[in-house]
C-alpha cells in the first residue's frame, strides 16, 4: 500500500518556507538563482580574518562572492553536475558530513556516560597501572624443568635488582608475546590481570619490580611504571567517542532516536527506518547549518572542476596564448637590475666543463639542455644549474657571474663555468618562470568573468547587503 503524506505536514513545509524567505531575504541573484542572506552571511563569517592586509568590507567580499555564485552557475550549466565522477565525489562527502547530524546527540551523550560507567565500575578503586612483565616458562612437568626455569628467573632477577634494563631482559629471555614489545603491556586494571599478578602489580610502588611469581607453568617478574585513578568522565569523553564512531551498532541506534525525534516533531507517520530516510533527503532543508556544509563543498567541487578547464590548465598548454600575452605586457617586467640568462656548469674536469661551454655557445637557447644531457649518456659527468640569475641567486652564480663572494669548490663538481648573457628585460615568457604563468591564469580568469557577466544578469541588494553581521 502507497504510504501518502499528510496534508498538514504540506502544508507546514510550505507554511515554514514562506516565513523563512521572509526571515532570509535575497542579497544578490546571478542569473535566476537567488542567494539569500544567510548563505552569504554564513560564508562571510567563515573566511573574515582580521589580518591587516586583508579587505574584509562587505563590498568586497560580496565582489568575491558575486565571481565565485558566477563560476558554479557556469559549471551548473555547463553539465558538470551531472557528471558521475562529480556526483559520486559530492554523494561520498555529503553523507560522511551527514553522519553527526542524523545522529541523536542526547543518545550519543548517554551512551558515552554509560560506557564510562562499566568502564570505571570493571576498573574498580584501585584504578590503573603501567606495567612490563617478563616470563619464563616451566618447560616439561619435570623436577629438572622446574630448576632450570628458577635458575633462569633467579639470575635474571639478580641482574633487574643490579639495574639492569627490564626492557632489553624481557625481549631477550620472555617466553611470552609480550617480549615483542620488550614486556610492555600497557596501562591495565586489575581485573585484567591474574588475581595474584594484580595483587603483586597493584602493590609495588612506582619503578620497583616485584620479586618472582609462581603463576601456572611460568616464573613471571612485573615492573610497574606508574598509578592512576581512573579518572573522571571529561577524562575520557573524546576517546569514548572516537571509539563508538567504529561501533556500527551505536551509530545505527543513535541514528533511529533521531529519527524518533524527527518524527513526533513533524508528524510523520512513518517507521524508524522510513523516517531516517526522509530525515537524510531533507538534512540540508532541516538543519541549515549542514545545508551551508554541504553547499560550500558542491559548490566549491563545481567551482574547482569550471577552474581547472577555463583558467588553470589553459594557462599551462596554451602556449601561443602565454606568449601573445607576454608580447602585449612584456614592458611591465622590466628587472630592477640585469640579470643573467644562461647556465651554470658543474663538471668533474676542465676539459669536460671546456667541451661543454663550446657545445652550446652557438646554439638557441632552448637547445642547450637536451645537449648538456647527452654529456651524462655514459655516466654522470656534468650537473646543470639553470638561470635567469640575480645577484643573490647562489654564492656559485654570485662568483662566477656577478663577480662577488666566494664558495668552496664541491668535491665531486670542482670545475664550475657560466654560459649565456645578461638582459634587462625577459626575452621570452620562460625568463619569468611561475611569476608570467600566474599573471596569465589571472587574465584568464578576468576574461573568463567579463564572459560570464554578458551571460548572466546579476544584481546585489545593498540594503539587504548592509544588515549582514559577524555576529557576536
Amino acid at each position: 500500500m502507497r504510504r501518502s503524506v499528510p496534508l498538514f505536514f504540506l502544508l507546514s513545509l510550505l507554511t515554514s518556507a514562506i516565513c523563512a524567505q521572509v526571515a532570509d531575504p535575497v542579497v544578490m541573484k546571478v542569473g535566476e538563482n537567488e542567494i539569500r542572506k544567510s548563505e552569504f552571511e554564513y560564508f562571510y563569517r567563515k573566511n573574515y580574518t582580521e589580518e591587516p592586509d586583508q579587505k574584509n568590507d562587505l563590498e568586497t567580499y560580496a565582489d568575491l562572492y558575486l565571481n565565485f555564485k558566477l563560476k558554479v552557475q557556469a559549471a551548473i550549466d555547463d553539465g558538470i553536475e551531472l557528471k558521475e565522477s562529480f556526483i559520486n565525489e559530492y554523494k561520498e562527502y555529503r553523507d560522511m558530513q551527514a553522519e553527526e547530524y542524523l545522529c541523536d546527540s542526547a543518545f550519543l551523550e548517554e551512551t558515552a556516560r554509560q560506557t564510562f560507567r562499566m568502564s570505571a565500575e570493571e576498573v574498580g578503586p584501585d584504578g590503573i597501572v603501567e606495567a612490563y612483565i617478563l616470563s619464563i616458562q616451566i618447560a616439561e612437568p619435570t623436577q629438572r624443568a622446574f630448576d632450570a626455569a628458577v635458575q633462569r628467573i633467579d639470575s635474571i632477577y639478580g641482574l633487574l635488582r643490579e639495574g639492569a634494563d627490564f626492557r632489553e631482559l624481557a625481549a631477550k629471555h620472555s617466553d611470552d608475546g609480550a617480549a615483542r614489545s620488550g614486556g610492555y603491556i600497557g596501562w591495565t586494571s586489575r581485573g585484567q590481570l591474574p588475581e595474584q599478578l594484580a595483587d603483586a602489580a597493584f602493590t609495588i610502588k612506582d619503578g620497583e619490580i616485584s620479586t618472582p611469581l609462581r603463576y601456572e607453568n611460568y616464573f613471571v617478574i612485573i615492573k610497574v611504571v606508574g598509578h592512576q585513578d581512573f579518572g573522571h568522565y571529561e577524562d575520557h569523553r573524546n576517546s569514548i567517542y572516537e571509539w563508538m564512531k567504529n561501533q556500527p551498532a551505536i551509530i545505527k541506534d543513535a541514528k533511529l532516536s533521531q529519527a524518533r525525534k524527527m518524527s513526533e516533531k513533524y508528524g510523520w507517520n512513518l517507521s524508524p527506518e522510513e523516517a531516517l530516510l526522509r530525515e537524510d533527503s531533507l538534512l540540508e532543508t532541516l538543519i541549515p547549518e549542514f545545508g551551508n556544509i554541504s553547499r560550500e563543498y558542491h559548490d566549491g567541487l563545481l567551482m574547482f572542476e569550471i577552474s581547472s578547464r577555463e583558467v588553470w590548465e589553459k594557462a599551462g598548454e596554451d602556449s601561443l596564448g602565454l606568449l601573445e600575452f607576454f608580447r602585449k605586457n612584456r614592458k611591465k617586467y622590466s628587472f630592477d637590475e640585469p640579470r643573467y640568462k644562461g647556465m651554470l656548469i658543474f663538471a668533474k674536469d676542465s676539459d669536460v666543463l671546456s667541451r661543454a661551454e663550446d657545445a652550446v655557445r652557438d646554439l638557441p637557447y632552448n637547445e642547450w639542455e637536451d645537449v648538456l644531457a647527452a654529456f651524462n649518456d655514459e655516466g654522470p659527468q656534468i650537473r646543470v644549474m639553470k638561470g635567469p640569475f640575480e645577484k643573490g641567486h647562489s654564492r656559485y652564480s654570485d662568483k662566477e657571474i656577478f663577480g662577488i663572494g666566494s664558495y668552496d669548490p664541491l668535491e665531486t663538481w670542482p670545475y664550475i663555468g657560466a654560459v649565456g648573457h645578461m638582459i634587462r628585460m625577459p626575452e621570452e615568457p620562460s625568463d619569468l618562470g611561475g611569476q608570467i604563468v600566474n599573471d596569465y591564469q589571472d587574465y584568464l580568469e578576468q576574461q573568463w568573468l567579463k564572459r560570464l557577466k554578458k551571460k548572466y544578469k546579476t544584481k546585489v541588494d545593498k540594503k539587504v547587503l548592509k544588515t549582514v553581521t559577524l555576529g557576536d
